[in-house]
């Protein structure tokens, strides 16, 4: 399976932006990714509009929103061989979304087949935090991780 993201252009048609070839990518990966409203790549954030197939390609048509900005307290995880990272952030707004908690995950488990059951969830259970409710997910290329923001509201 092959995962291409496509980039939405002014004419509503668009261009291919970014490709993961067949072999280089686990196919959870490419589920996880399609589960997250938001991606980050190259200093950039894009907004998932569509998420559509041909044949055997993923295909992630984004919109670009402008330069990902940076929160207080942001990670850097450089050393991938920790494994995967999600972490949890309660959204108040776009500046402020500290974060609650983050889960690391074996990448040598379930990896990213783990990271998809959270993705798919619109209620989390974070330790130590409580239930809050899914707002959005973003995959943070940059970073080398996931983010779920979450609000307080429950049920």
């Amino acid at each position: 399976m092959e995962l291409t993201y496509f980039s939405l252009r002014t004419d509503d048609s668009y261009e291919p932006l970014y490709t993961y070839k067949e072999g280089t990518i686990d196919p959870n990966e490419i589920y996880a990714r399609q589960l997250c409203e938001y991606f980050v790549k190259n200093g950039l954030q894009y907004e998932l509009i569509s998420n559509e197939m041909e044949q055997n390609m993923e295909m992630l048509i984004v919109k670009e929103i402008g330069p990902s900005i940076r929160i207080e307290g942001e990670r850097l995880y450089t050393n991938t061989n920790e494994g995967l990272h999600l972490e949890f952030r309660q959204y108040n707004s776009p500046s402020d979304m500290p974060l609650l908690y983050t889960l690391e995950i074996n990448k040598y488990g379930r990896g990213h087949w783990d990271i998809i059951r959270y993705l798919l969830k619109d209620y989390i259970d974070i330790p130590g935090i409580g239930i809050r409710k899914r707002d959005s997910a973003e995959l943070d290329e940059d970073r080398n991780c996931y983010v779920m923001y979450v609000t307080p509201e429950i049920y």
